[in-house]
């Protein structure tokens, strides 16, 4: 059984420095906003054209990011997005005769499109990959990867992620344990889970060479990774990037936000956002994430802080001809409170509206976020900060309320939290924007950071 004894067992190596020797451009497909958790001073695009992708080609690091929000799309949506941009992709590097590396970024509890997105990219790429490797490990959130079985830690207690919460999602549920048959299950038996290859913990805390598994991998096999700390990972990474350096293999990858941070040359810090304040208005903090988390994190915050809460209550959306009315009276109300210097948490009632229908629940979840959304573009000032908590709810404000394009990452304001500073073509350039993922931090996480990060007053 994994232990926290083993996680933190350390070796004092340090495998980074190969990293200027990868040849590729690295492209990050996030399927929402939270997978900037760990990386820092990294251009990230909203829009998936050929110019967009350009430009992040011609970036100076080594990687970028695509925010594709593919976790609130049903599984055509995401076929037709995943095809379009590898094809965008692959158009741009021959232009620029630039060889490329895609990381199609997942959710560490395993809910999005997890088997498809992968499958789709190498089915629409010009030449087939050779192997899909699955690292959901991320250590910042407390997940780990051991014995091929995935874990996250609850209330001090490490569990299997089959038996959380995230596994009853009402869009993205399943039931196996281990990786491979999570695999198989997410596969419908396309993959079987004893043809799953898998790279231990040992193999990698043994310094084993992993060249040898790397050459033989064909056919677009499956791959699962142990991991328990940056170490593991890094030293992954740094036999993956030794051998891609040598030999003409095409790996893609279904990960986590620790593996990116690895392969990455600029990983995340800490950072204060009075820094970057240009606004003498109150902050926002929105919060749509209905995960168990995120709700204790709210009550939290309004029991322990001077915040002043102003509720949507999503039971209105049962009445279509009342909700926008509804929808001025809050953003009334909201800027009133901003204007005067005081800061705001928006917040969706705690009613769970859903159906037995997969995609009718993704199509509930976006019209609350497109409500959230309305309020942000309503407003008439600019708020010192914004705060998002939630993936569908952080990616909407992005890309339809603050009309995000491009923005940088700069930061996180605490562990697996990112900032990223708006570009010039948002609605309120150059302010910091947080994206707070709904399963991350303790209970006190989101009071702590609003606490330290709170409008100064006078």
């Amino acid at each position: 059984m994994l232990n926290r004894q083993l996680i933190e067992q350390r070796q004092g190596d340090e495998f980074r420095k190969g990293l200027e020797m990868l040849k590729f451009k690295i492209v990050v497909l996030d399927d929402d906003p939270t997978g900037t958790q760990t990386v820092k001073d990294l251009p990230v695009y909203t829009d998936w054209s050929e110019q967009y992708i350009e430009d992040g080609f011609r970036q100076p690091h080594n990687m970028f990011y695509i925010l594709t929000n593919s976790r609130a799309l049903t599984e055509k949506e995401t076929t037709v997005l995943h095809q379009t941009i590898i094809k965008n992709i692959e158009s741009v590097s021959q232009k620029l005769d630039m060889p490329y590396m895609v990381i199609s970024r997942g959710d560490s509890t395993l809910r999005g499109h997890f088997y498809l997105e992968p499958k789709v990219l190498n089915d629409a790429a010009d030449k087939p990959f050779d192997a899909v490797f699955y690292a959901p490990a991320f250590f910042e959130g407390n997940r780990f990867t051991y014995e091929g079985v995935h874990y996250l830690e609850d209330n001090g207690v490490l569990i299997p992620v089959s038996d959380s919460e995230f596994a009853h999602d009402t869009t993205f549920g399943f039931k196996s344990e281990t990786m491979a048959a999570f695999i198989e299950e997410k596969s419908h038996g396309a993959i079987k889970q004893e043809n799953v290859q898998h790279i231990t913990l040992q193999q990698l805390r043994n310094r084993d060479s992993l060249f040898d598994v790397f050459a033989q991998l064909e056919g677009f096999e499956a791959v699962v990774v142990d991991a328990l700390n940056d170490e593991d990972m890094d030293y992954f990474v740094a036999c993956l990037i030794d051998f891609l350096n040598q030999q003409p293999k095409r790996f893609i990858f279904r990960t986590a936000a620790s593996f990116v941070k690895a392969i990455c040359q600029t990983p995340g810090e800490i950072i204060q956002l009075n820094d970057y304040q240009q606004s003498d208005h109150g902050g926002l903090m929105i919060v749509g994430s209905h995960v168990k988390k995120s709700s204790e994190q709210l009550q939290h915050l309004l029991a322990h802080s001077d915040i002043q809460a102003v509720e949507f209550g999503v039971k209105i959306l049962e009445t279509p001809e009342l909700v926008d009315d509804y929808i001025q009276q809050l953003t009334q109300q909201v800027e009133a409170l901003l204007r005067t210097g005081q800061d705001v948490v928006l917040y969706t009632s705690r009613d769970v509206v859903k159906t037995t229908d997969t995609d009718q629940n993704l199509n509930i979840s976006t019209r609350i976020s497109d409500s959230l959304v309305q309020i942000v573009q309503n407003l008439t000032i600019q708020p010192s900060f914004i705060i998002a908590k939630g993936g569908i709810t952080s990616s909407d404000v992005a890309t339809k309320g603050l009309g995000i394009k491009k923005a940088e990452v700069i930061g996180q304001v605490t562990n697996g939290v990112p900032v990223w500073l708006t570009g010039d073509e948002a609605k309120y350039a150059g302010m910091p924007y947080v994206i707070f993922p709904g399963n991350v931090g303790a209970v006190e996480t989101l009071t702590n950071v609003y606490q330290m990060n709170q409008t100064r007053k006078g």
